[in-house]
C-alpha cells in the first residue's frame, strides 16, 4: 500500500484504539449503550484493524484483526434444524439493534478479507477456519437473504458478503443469485439515481418509509461497485455505469460543501437527533472514493475529502464517533457509537483513493464571491431541487410522500438548507421537531384533534416502549421513563394541534427554469392534509448575488391567519423597505455571502403564529439603521414597532382593517403594485400623518386578509 498522509491515517487509529478499548478479557467489544457484542461491528473492527496493520505495519492492529476475526467464527451458529447457519446475536438478541442480513454480510466479507489481506500471518488453521465460515454463512443464507429482504440498504450490504464470499471458491450458485441481486437493485433505484429507503411494494409499512434517505442512499451506490468488483465485473460497463453514475449525482447533490448532507431528505429521521447526520459519511467517502478511482470525474474526488473531513471533524478526542454536535433543539441519536466507530472500515478501504484525490487536487481559480455561476438541478423522483452560485447553496423539496413522527421527510414544499459557502453559515435555521419554521408560513386554523393525532401516530407509541427498553438496558433510567411521555408529547399532542405550516405541505406543483425553482403550494396541518382554500406561490431565484426568495398569498379563506417567520440570519434590507423593516414588517431583505455569523434559534426561527417577528434580531436591526428604540405592542411580543411608530389598541387595529379591505389598488411594501390587495404601504412613513402611521404599521400585514402581499427576500 503506497504512502498515505497523516491525515487520512490518525482519525482512524484513533477511532481504531476507542473501539478495541471496550474488549472485556474474551476478546469481545463489548457496546457499553446495549450490554452486547455486536458480532456485525466487530467485522468492521477487524477489516480497518487488518488495513492499518498492513499500512503501518503494527502487530497489535494485525492481532486484534486476528482475534475478532476467531470472534465471529466462534458466533457462527446453526439456526435450530434450519440449514441456514448465521452470525450470533442477529436478530436472537433484541439490544443487537442489527439485522441479520447486514451483520452476515458485514462478517462474511470480513472474514473474505482477512484470509486475503492476512495471508502469510494467519496460521493455516485460522485462514481454512476464516473461509469455511464465509462460505458457509454465504450459501445457506445470503444466496437468500439478498432477494428476499424488503430494505435496498440491507439487501446491497449483504451482497458485499455474498460477492466477497465468491472470492474465496468460485461457487457458480453464489455467483448467480449475487448478479440477480445486482440486477434488482438498479431495477429498484428511481430514474433520478435515488433510492427509496423502504418500497411499499417489498413491505414497508408506512409510505413515509418509502421517501428517499440521504442517510442510506451511498450505502447501496457504494455496495453495488464493492460487489461487482469482487464478482469480476468492471463498473464501468455500460450494463453497470448509468445507474451507478446516477446514484453518484444523486449523492452529489445531497452534499454541500461543508460535507453534510440535506439530512431532511430522509425516510427515517427518527434514527438522528438533530437535522443532519456524519455518521453515513463514513460510506459517502467510500461511495465518492470509488467512484473517483472508476469514472476519473473530478467532483467525486471533491466530495470524497470533504465527506472525510466532516467526519473527523466530529470525532471525539478519545476517538469515540459523534453524529452530530450537540446544540439547541438537538439530542441523542438512537444508533450507538460502537456502529458509527465499526462503519469506518470503509473509510479505511478507501485510504488510497484519499490520497490519491488530494494529491491530486488542484488549486481553486477563484475565491467565493467573484463568480457569477449559476446551477439549478432538478432530480424529479425525488421532488429534490438543488441551487448553486458562487455565494450560496439550497435545497428545495418539492412534492414527498406522507409522514409521521418517525417514518418520511419532516418539512419540505421549501427550503430545507440554505448554506452559505463562504464560512459554512446557515442561513434558514431547521429543525427536525420544529413546527414554526424560518421561511414558511405558519398559522393556526381550526381546533385541536386528537383524532388527527391518534391517526398519525397511535402505532409510534408501541414503539416508544422499544426505544424505553433500549435506553434501561443502557443504564439510562431516566431517559428510559421520559420516551413514551415524548413520543406522547411529539405524535400526539403536536399532530393533534391546529398548527398549519407551508412546510408540511405534501404536494406542491413545481416548475422548473434556468435560474430558479417556482412552487405552487399551500398550508397543511402535521399529518399533511391540507387546508381548503389556500394558495402561495414561492418564488426560489439565483441572480448571481444569492438567493432572491419570494413568497406570496394568491388566496387564502376568511379565518386563516398566516405568519411568515423571516429568517434571523438575513444581511441589510434595502433601502427601498427600509420602512417596512422599521415598522417591524418583513418585507424585502437579504442574507449577504460576505457575512461572518448567523443567527440561530432552538425550534427553527422566531416567528409566532398569527405575528410579526419579534426578536433580537429586529433590536439590532433597529440599531444598524439608527433608530432611536423598539418595544412590542403587547406583552406576549405579538408585534414589533420602532422609531415613531407607537403601539395602538386593539380596536383601532380592527378599524384599520375594515378601511383598508376597502382599497382597491393600493402599493405593497416593496415599492410596486399588488393587484387585488387588501393592505397599503406608503413608500415613506416619515411624511405620514402620526394617525395613518398608527394605523399601517398595524394593519398593513394583516394575516387575516384574502390577499396578503409579497414576501421577498435574498439570500447571498
Amino acid at each position: 500500500m503506497s504512502a498515505i498522509r497523516e491525515e487520512f491515517r490518525e482519525p482512524l487509529r484513533r477511532t481504531l484504539r476507542w473501539l478495541l478499548s471496550l474488549r472485556d478479557g474474551e476478546g469481545r467489544i463489548v457496546c457499553p449503550d446495549h450490554k452486547i457484542e455486536h458480532t456485525g461491528k466487530s467485522a468492521g473492527a477487524a477489516v480497518t484493524a487488518a488495513i492499518l496493520g498492513e499500512l503501518e505495519s503494527a502487530d497489535e492492529f494485525r492481532d486484534a484483526a486476528i482475534q475478532q476475526g476467531r470472534r465471529m467464527v466462534a458466533n457462527l451458529v446453526r439456526e435450530g434444524t434450519s440449514p441456514c447457519h448465521t452470525f450470533r446475536p442477529g436478530r436472537h438478541d433484541p439490544f443487537n439493534c442489527s439485522n441479520s442480513v447486514i451483520d452476515g454480510g458485514a462478517c462474511s466479507d470480513a472474514l473474505a478479507e482477512l484470509v486475503q489481506r492476512l495471508r502469510g500471518r494467519l496460521s493455516e488453521g485460522d485462514a481454512k477456519r476464516f473461509a469455511d465460515a464465509s462460505l458457509l454463512h454465504a450459501r445457506t443464507y445470503l444466496r437468500y437473504a439478498v432477494l428476499d429482504k424488503g430494505i435496498p440498504a440491507q439487501r446491497a450490504w449483504g451482497l458485499t458478503g455474498l460477492a466477497h464470499a465468491w472470492t474465496l471458491e468460485r461457487d457458480e450458485t453464489l455467483e448467480r443469485a449475487a448478479l440477480e441481486a445486482v440486477g434488482v437493485l438498479e431495477g429498484i433505484q428511481n430514474p433520478d439515481g435515488s433510492y427509496p429507503y423502504h418500497p411499499l411494494e417489498w413491505g414497508g409499512e408506512h409510505i413515509g418509509s418509502s421517501d428517499v434517505s440521504s442517510f442510506y442512499q451511498s450505502r447501496v451506490t457504494g455496495f453495488l461497485m464493492f460487489a461487482l468488483e469482487r464478482l469480476g465485473r468492471d463498473p464501468r460497463d455500460p450494463l453497470f455505469a448509468a445507474p451507478l453514475e446516477r446514484g453518484l449525482d444523486f449523492l452529489l447533490a445531497l452534499q454541500g460543501p461543508d460535507g453534510l448532507k440535506a439530512g431532511l431528505v430522509e425516510a427515517k429521521p427518527w434514527y438522528w437527533g438533530a437535522n443532519y447526520e456524519v455518521a453515513s459519511n463514513v460510506f459517502d467517502v467510500h461511495a465518492f472514493s470509488q467512484g473517483w478511482r472508476l469514472f476519473r470525474r473530478r467532483p467525486l474526488a471533491d466530495a470524497a475529502l470533504r465527506a472525510f473531513r466532516a467526519w473527523a471533524a466530529h470525532l471525539e478526542p478519545s476517538g469515540r464517533p459523534r453524529s452530530h454536535l450537540d446544540g439547541p433543539g438537538r439530542e441523542r441519536s438512537y444508533q450507538c457509537p460502537v456502529f458509527w466507530a465499526a462503519h469506518a472500515e470503509w473509510i479505511a478501504r478507501s485510504l488510497v483513493e484519499l490520497e490519491d484525490a488530494a494529491a491530486s487536487a488542484s488549486a481553486p481559480t477563484r475565491s467565493n464571491g467573484l463568480g457569477i455561476d449559476l446551477r439549478v438541478g432538478w432530480f424529479p423522483s425525488a421532488a429534490l431541487g438543488r441551487l448553486e452560485d458562487d455565494h450560496v447553496v439550497a435545497w428545495v423539496r418539492g412534492a414527498r410522500p406522507g409522514f409521521n413522527l418517525h417514518h418520511g421527510s419532516p418539512h419540505g414544499a421549501g427550503l430545507i438548507r440554505v448554506l452559505r459557502k463562504r464560512d459554512g453559515a446557515e442561513l434558514v435555521e431547521r429543525c427536525r421537531l420544529g413546527g414554526s419554521q424560518e421561511a414558511e408560513w405558519n398559522g393556526r386554523v381550526g381546533a385541536s384533534s386528537l383524532a388527527r393525532g391518534w391517526r398519525a401516530n397511535k402505532d409510534e407509541l408501541r414503539f416508544s416502549f422499544w426505544l424505553s427498553r433500549n435506553h434501561w438496558r443502557g443504564g439510562r433510567y431516566a431517559p428510559a421513563l421520559r420516551v413514551p411521555f415524548q413520543v406522547a408529547r411529539r405524535g400526539l399532542a403536536a399532530y393533534a394541534a391546529p398548527r398549519v405550516s407551508s412546510a408540511f405541505h405534501l404536494a406542491p406543483k413545481v416548475d422548473v427554469f434556468g435560474d430558479s425553482l417556482v412552487l405552487a403550494s399551500g398550508v397543511a396541518w402535521r399529518d399533511g392534509r391540507a387546508v381548503d382554500g389556500v394558495e402561495l406561490e414561492r418564488t426560489f431565484q439565483l441572480d448571481g448575488g444569492g438567493l432572491a426568495v419570494q413568497d406570496r398569498i394568491l388566496a387564502s379563506p376568511v379565518g386563516v391567519a398566516l405568519d411568515y417567520a423571516v429568517p434571523r440570519a438575513r444581511a441589510r434590507t434595502p433601502e427601498s423597505s427600509r420602512a417596512c423593516a422599521r415598522a417591524g414588517m418583513p418585507g424585502s431583505w437579504s442574507v449577504s455571502g460576505t457575512g461572518s455569523s448567523t443567527a440561530r434559534s432552538p425550534r427553527g426561527g422566531p416567528g409566532r403564529a398569527g405575528s410579526s417577528i419579534c426578536s433580537d434580531a429586529w433590536r439590532e436591526r433597529c440599531s444598524a439603521t439608527r433608530c432611536s428604540g423598539w418595544r412590542c405592542s403587547s406583552s406576549r411580543g405579538s408585534r414589533c414597532t420602532c422609531c415613531s411608530v407607537r403601539a395602538i389598541s386593539r380596536r383601532a387595529r380592527a378599524s384599520w382593517r375594515r378601511s383598508a379591505s376597502r382599497s382597491s389598488s393600493p402599493a405593497n411594501c416593496i415599492g410596486g403594485a399588488a393587484s387585488g390587495s387588501s393592505t397599503a404601504c406608503p413608500r415613506s412613513i416619515r411624511g405620514a400623518s402620526r394617525s395613518r402611521r398608527e394605523r399601517w404599521s398595524s394593519a398593513s400585514w394583516s394575516r387575516s386578509s384574502s390577499r396578503a402581499p409579497r414576501r421577498e427576500h435574498r439570500m447571498r
